[in-house]
């Protein structure tokens, strides 16, 4: 089976190829944020300062 798609259209009927461009542009500064709030996160972790004890004996 073939599936259809709606696709957006200019107004001469050819694909409206700047609003894909425009579209993609969009997922990928979302995408980004994403990439990067969670990037920074991981380095907090792993630059979190461990509190240690301090020994009385020294």
């Amino acid at each position: 089976m073939a599936q259809q798609h709606d696709l957006k259209l200019d107004p001469y009927g050819n694909i409206d190829v700047d609003y894909y461009v425009q579209q993609a542009k969009a997922q990928r500064r979302v995408y980004m944020a994403e990439l990067n709030a969670a990037v920074k996160a991981k380095f907090k972790t792993l630059f979190r300062a461990k509190h240690r004890k301090v020994a009385s004996s020294h």
